[in-house]
C-alpha cells in the first residue's frame, strides 16, 4: 500500500465529517502543516498511538479504523513479511488478543525475551488470530514475519523469504545452513520483532531454526499443548455464542457493519437462526467460515442450511466454498488427517477416539477405558498408564482436552461428527457394540440396591448412555443394549426424572420384543416395570393392560403359581388399590402373598414386603385391626430375619405409627414414629432421604396432634435432608411441603401456607403431570385454604381441577372423588347464595 493512499484515506474521512485540517490539527495538538503533509504523503504519523487518536477524534467506526492503520502498516513497519491479507471477517477474540499484547509487547522484549504459543485443536482459529495480531499491533515492531512451521520444507522456505526481504548476502545461498544462520544472525543483532511461527507440528524441528539468543518475540500456533520451556502457552477454546453469532451474520454477508437499514424482526429471525448454526457446529470458526461460505455462495438461508445438515452433513463439512483458501484444509479434511496421524503414532489411542465419538462429548469418564480387576470388568487398556499414554497421543493433537480433577475428557462434536461419517455400516456397528459393552460392563445396577452412593456414579455415565442408544438403529436387536437401558432406566426412575425412564424403558421393551417376541418371559418382565412406571405416574389406563399382559405371559410359561408372577400380580394390586377399587386390589395381593410365602417360605423378606403392600389396602379400608396384624406379622418376620435395628424395620414402624395417628392413638403412635426415626437415623445416617420420610410422619402426627412447634422443626428437617439427597424437584420434597403447607394453614399462616402449596403445586405437576392423584390432593387442600380465606372463586377453580383429575384417574366411587365432588357442590352453593 502507497504512502499516497494513506493521505487519500485521511482526507475522505475528513472531509466526510466536516472537519477542517485546521480544527483537527488543534484537536490533535499538532501543527495545521502537520494534517496537510500528512494528506499529501509526504510523511505519516511517527506512531500507532497517533494513527489511533487521529481515529478517536474523527469518530471512525472499527472498520475505518483499519482501513486507516493498514494504510500506514509498509512505512511504519519498514520489515513486514505475512503471506496472508488480513481477514475482513475477523470477529471477536479481543481476550485472546489483549493477553498476547500484553505478554509480547516490545517493551517486555526489549528486556527479555518472549515466546508465547497459541494450542488448540484444529480449525480453532489459531491462525487466524495470530494473523489479526500482527495486522493489529504492526505499528510497535521492528519487523514482522511469518514462518509456515509445519514441515521442514516450509520452514526453510520460509526463512529463505525472509532472507530475501531482508536483502541478506546469504539469500541465495545453496547451503540452505548458511542462509538459516544468516537468519538467526540478524535477529540476534536486531531486536523489537515479531516473528509468528504457524502451525508447528515438530518442536525438536523449532528447536533447530530458533536463534540461541534474540530480543524480539515469537508468537506460535500448535496443536500441541505441551512445549515445556519454549513458550508460555494458552489454549484456544471454541467461539464464545455472541462473537460467533455475530461472525456468522458477518461472514455470510447477511448483516453489513450499519444494519439499521434491517427491519428489527429481520434481525432478530438471523440471530436467532445463527445462534442455532454456532451450536451445531460447537463453535469451531473453521466449520462456521464454511457453512456462511456456503449460505454466501448459494443464497440460502441459515435455517435453509441446517436442513441441508441433517441429510448431507459430511459433503457440506467436506466444502471448503469457492473463495475459501485461507484454510487449507476443509472441517472433514482437517480431522480426518488428525485421526490419520494418531494411528500412526499410537493405534490404541485412535481406538479410544472411535470410540469416543458414539459417547457424550463432555465429561467422557476415564474409568470407563480402564479395566476393574476386582470386579473382573475387562475394558480397553489394563491399567491408567496405557490410558495416559493414549491420552498423551491424542492431546499432541489437541483433540481432546483432559480435566484432571473430576478424571474425565472431552473431545469437539465435529471430531465426532467426521469419525462417524468416515465409518462404513459394519464398522460403525463395531465400535457401537464396544461403547455399548463398556457402558454396560461400568453402569451400576440399582434396582436391587438401597441407598444413594450409587447415584454419583451413574450420573456420571447417564449421558453417554443416552447419547450413544439414541445412535443405535431402530431395528437393534442387542440383548446388552437393553439390558444398558434398563439400569439407566431404573436409575431415572429412582430419581423421580420419569419422562426419560420412560422413553429409556420403551426403548428397551422394543428391543427385546423384537429379539425375543411378544410372548418371552423377559419382555412381561419389563412390561412389568414399564406399567410400575406408568402407575407412579398416574397413568392407570396404561399400566393395568401392560401388568394384566405380564401376568398372561407369565402364567402361560411358568405356571400361576410361580414366583415370577407374583411381581405384575402386586403390581397390578396396587393400580387398583391407588385408582381406590379396593375390593380388585384385595384378592390379587392375597394371591402375591399365598405365592410369595410358598415359594419362598412364610419367614422371607419378600413376604414381608407382600404383607405391608396388603396391609396398606386393608388400611384404606379402615380394616384397622387386619391392618394392624397384618403390619405386625411383617415386623416380626423382618425382626427376625435381619434383626431388630435394621433399616428395613423403620418402614415398618412407621406404617404401625401412620396406623395409629389415622386411629387417634397419639401415644402408641409416636412410640413407633420415633422408633422408626432412630432406626433410620442409625442405620441409614443423618442424612438419608428415607430418613426424611419417617421424619415427615412424625411430623404429620404431631401436627394432627396440635404439637405445631414440633412439627415445624420435624418439616424443616426432612425438607433439609430432601433438598440435600435428591433433586431440587424431586416429589418426595412435594410431600414435606405439602405437610408444612397444611401446618402454616392451621395456625394461620396463610401467606407462607399459599407460597408453599404454590411450590408444592409446581413439583407435582412438573413431575408427576397434571392429571396425578397427588397433583389433585394439592389442588384440593388449596381449594380448602382458599375457602378459609372466604376466596370462593378461587376455591371453586381448585376444587373442580382436582375433581376432574380424580374422575378420570381414580374413578367416580372412590373416596377422595366423593369428597371433592362434595366440596366442589358445596363451594357452588355458596356462590350462588352470595350472588
Amino acid at each position: 500500500m502507497s504512502i499516497a493512499s494513506f493521505g487519500d484515506i485521511l482526507r475522505d474521512f475528513r472531509t466526510s465529517k466536516h472537519i477542517s485540517q485546521r480544527i483537527l490539527a488543534e484537536k490533535l495538538g499538532v501543527h495545521r502543516n502537520t494534517i496537510g503533509s500528512w494528506e499529501q504523503g509526504n510523511y505519516l504519523p511517527d506512531s500507532k498511538s497517533m494513527v489511533l487518536e487521529l481515529a478517536r477524534q474523527l469518530k471512525l467506526s472499527d472498520v475505518e479504523l483499519r482501513q486507516l492503520l493498514e494504510a500506514s502498516l509498509t512505512v511504519l513497519s519498514p520489515h513486514w513479511s505475512v503471506p496472508y491479507q488480513r481477514n475482513a471477517f475477523f470477529t471477536g477474540r479481543e481476550t485472546f488478543l489483549d493477553t498476547l499484547h500484553h505478554k509480547l509487547r516490545t517493551d517486555h522484549a526489549m528486556a527479555l525475551p518472549q515466546s508465547y504459543a497459541l494450542h488448540g485443536l484444529g480449525g480453532i482459529g489459531k491462525t487466524q488470530i495470530a494473523l489479526e495480531y500482527a495486522y493489529r499491533y504492526a505499528l510497535e515492531y521492528s519487523a514482522v514475519f511469518w514462518i509456515e512451521a509445519e514441515t521442514i520444507e516450509s520452514t526453510l522456505a520460509s526463512m529463505s523469504h525472509i532472507a530475501m526481504h531482508l536483502q541478506l548476502p546469504e539469500r541465495g545461498d545453496v547451503d540452505q545452513q548458511r542462509m538459516v544462520a544468516a537468519v538467526q544472525r540478524w535477529l540476534t543483532t536486531n531486536s523489537a520483532w515479531l516473528l509468528i511461527w504457524d502451525n508447528v507440528e515438530d518442536l525438536d524441528l523449532l528447536q533447530r531454526f530458533l536463534p540461541p539468543a534474540y530480543q524480539g518475540a515469537f508468537l506460535i500456533t500448535t496443536r500441541n499443548p505441551v512445549l515445556g520451556t519454549l513458550a508460555q502457552s494458552m489454549e484456544l477454546p471454541p467461539m464464545m455464542l455472541e462473537e460467533a453469532m455475530a461472525f456468522v451474520l458477518r461472514r455470510a454477508r447477511l448483516l453489513q457493519e450499519n444494519s439499521s437499514r434491517e427491519p428489527h424482526s429481520q434481525v432478530s429471525l438471523w440471530e436467532e437462526e445463527a445462534k442455532a448454526l454456532v451450536q451445531v457446529m460447537g463453535g469451531l470458526p473453521l466449520a462456521l467460515d464454511q457453512a456462511s461460505a456456503y449460505i454466501e455462495e448459494s443464497g440460502c438461508s441459515i435455517a435453509d442450511y441446517l436442513h441441508h445438515y441433517i441429510d448431507q452433513r459430511t459433503q457440506l463439512l467436506d466444502r471448503r466454498g469457492t473463495f475459501g483458501k485461507d484454510h487449507p484444509h476443509t472441517v472433514t479434511a482437517t480431522f480426518s488427517l488428525a485421526y490419520t496421524q494418531v494411528k500412526q503414532h499410537n493405534p490404541l489411542a485412535a481406538d479410544l477416539l472411535c470410540l469416543c465419538a458414539w459417547l457424550y462429548a463432555e465429561r467422557i469418564p476415564e474409568e470407563l477405558f480402564v479395566s476393574d480387576p476386582d470386579h473382573a470388568r475387562p475394558a480397553l487398556v489394563a491399567n491408567r498408564y496405557q490410558l495416559d499414554q493414549m491420552i498423551v497421543t491424542l492431546r499432541t493433537f489437541s483433540l481432546v482436552q483432559r480435566q484432571s480433577d473430576t478424571q474425565t475428557f472431552s473431545l469437539h462434536r465435529l471430531v465426532q461428527v467426521v469419525l462417524q461419517e468416515e465409518m462404513n455400516e459394519p464398522e460403525r456397528a463395531t465400535w457401537q457394540q464396544r461403547v455399548i459393552h463398556l457402558l454396560n460392563m461400568a453402569f451400576p445396577a440399582v434396582a436391587s440396591h438401597t441407598g444413594t452412593e450409587l447415584w454419583e456414579p451413574c450420573e456420571r455415565l447417564l449421558p453417554h448412555v443416552i447419547i450413544s442408544a439414541a445412535a443405535v438403529p431402530d431395528s437393534c436387536q442387542d440383548q446388552e443394549l437393553a439390558e444398558l437401558l434398563l439400569k439407566a432406566a431404573d436409575y431415572l426412575h429412582e430419581r423421580s426424572r420419569y419422562k426419560q425412564a420412560l422413553s429409556l424403558y420403551q426403548q428397551a421393551l422394543q428391543i427385546r420384543e423384537r429379539a425375543s417376541g411378544l410372548e418371552h418371559p423377559a419382555v412381561a418382565s419389563l412390561k412389568s416395570q414399564l406399567a410400575h412406571l406408568y402407575r407412579v405416574l398416574g397413568n392407570y389406563a396404561q399400566a393395568e393392560p401392560l401388568f394384566q399382559s405380564a401376568v398372561h405371559v407369565l402364567e402361560q410359561r411358568f405356571g400361576p403359581k410361580h414366583l415370577e408372577v407374583a411381581y405384575p400380580l402386586e403390581g397390578l394390586a396396587m393400580v387398583y388399590y391407588e385408582q381406590g377399587k379396593y375390593e380388585l386390589a384385595e384378592p390379587l395381593q392375597q394371591r402375591a402373598l399365598q405365592i410369595r410365602e410358598q415359594e419362598r417360605g412364610s419367614e422371607h423378606p419378600e413376604v414381608a414386603l407382600a404383607l405391608n403392600r396388603l396391609g396398606n389396602i386393608y388400611y384404606e379400608q379402615g380394616k384397622y385391626e387386619l391392618t394392624e396384624r397384618v403390619y405386625q406379622r411383617a415386623l416380626q418376620i423382618r425382626e427376625q430375619t435381619v434383626g431388630p435395628e435394621h433399616f428395613r424395620i423403620a418402614s415398618s414402624l412407621n406404617n404401625l405409627g401412620n396406623l395409629y395417628r389415622e386411629q387417634g392413638k397419639y401415644e402408641r403412635a409416636e412410640v413407633f414414629c420415633l422408633r422408626a426415626v432412630r432406626v433410620a437415623e442409625q442405620t441409614l445416617g443423618a442424612g438419608h432421604p428415607d430418613l426424611a420420610v419417617m421424619l415427615g410422619s412424625l411430623a404429620d402426627l404431631y401436627r394432627e396432634w396440635g404439637r405445631y412447634p414440633q412439627a415445624e422443626e420435624l418439616y424443616q428437617r426432612a425438607l433439609s435432608i430432601t433438598e440435600q439427597a435428591l433433586d431440587p424437584e424431586h416429589p418426595a420434597l412435594a410431600y414435606h411441603l405439602h405437610g408444612l403447607a397444611l401446618l402454616c394453614r392451621e395456625q394461620g399462616d396463610y401467606e407462607h401456607a399459599e407460597a408453599l402449596f404454590q411450590r408444592t403445586l409446581q413439583i407435582r405437576e412438573q413431575r408427576l403431570g397434571q392429571d396425578h392423584p397427588e397433583t389433585a390432593q394439592t389442588l384440593y387442600d388449596q381449594a380448602l385454604f382458599h375457602q378459609l380465606q372466604g376466596q370462593l372463586g378461587k376455591a371453586s377453580s381448585l376444587a373442580e381441577r382436582a375433581l376432574q383429575i380424580r374422575l378420570r384417574s381414580l374413578g367416580n366411587t372412590h373416596p377422595k372423588t366423593i369428597v371433592s365432588r362434595t366440596l366442589a357442590a358445596q363451594l357452588e352453593e355458596k356462590m350462588r347464595c352470595n350472588t
